[in-house]
């Protein structure tokens, strides 16, 4: 279980990838290293490497927030609560070897949750109101009291505004859409985002 490693469970989808981008962006921003699955995987192979992921992560952060349906006839969406019945479980079966393993719960309002999934309650549950601001936020102050050096939230969200004006020239230039979750995988997301932070603290 690697003490850098985060594993993100989160929707995979355009309206989420306002948040996605900062959530991920602040965790690299505090030298961690995000934890993701790549969606074109089979429904089987795919649980298998989350299980995996799970297992090598001392974090998670779940976000719960997209469970009710975007629009009218839709069904809601119960992956990210079906994954962190997953996470709990592990560490759960094998307390001697998973103890130290930490959650970070999401949702959009801070009591919502009690009304659907109210089991975990006692648990890290923080609010990022759709907000990708108060998403870097709450992960930093959360991860703060395990690292006195991380920096203010603020310091995190320039910066990310920052990445934000680049990512989108590059991609575009590209010709990329920049608002496509899908138009990089998160391996490269990712890569791109630890480079540029790179140079930028190099500067």
């Amino acid at each position: 279980m690697d003490a850098k490693n985060v594993f993100i469970n989160c929707p995979f989808d355009n309206t989420y990838f306002k948040l996605l981008k900062p959530l991920l962006f602040s965790l690299i921003y505090m030298e961690l290293k995000p934890q993701i699955s790549e969606t074109s995987d089979s429904g089987e192979i795919r649980l298998h490497k989350i299980k995996t992921l799970m297992q090598n992560s001392k974090y998670s952060i779940h976000d719960l927030s997209r469970m009710e349906p975007l629009r009218a006839k839709q069904l809601p969406r119960f992956n990210m609560p079906f994954e962190c019945g997953i996470d709990f479980g592990i560490k759960l079966s094998n307390p001697q070897t998973y103890q130290n393993k930490k959650f970070l719960i999401l949702e959009k309002e801070q009591y919502r949750y009690q009304r659907v999934i109210s089991d975990i309650s006692g648990n890290d549950i923080k609010a990022h109101k759709n907000n990708p601001e108060q998403i870097i936020k709450v992960i930093r102050d959360w991860f703060k009291p395990i690292d006195n050096n991380i920096p203010r939230h603020k310091e995190i969200w320039l910066a990310f505004n920052e990445f934000e004006f680049d990512y989108e020239e590059i991609l575009t230039a590209e010709g990329y859409n920049p608002k496509d979750i899908n138009a990089l995988t998160f391996s490269d997301i990712i890569e791109n985002m630890t480079e540029w932070i790179k140079a930028y603290k190099e500067r």
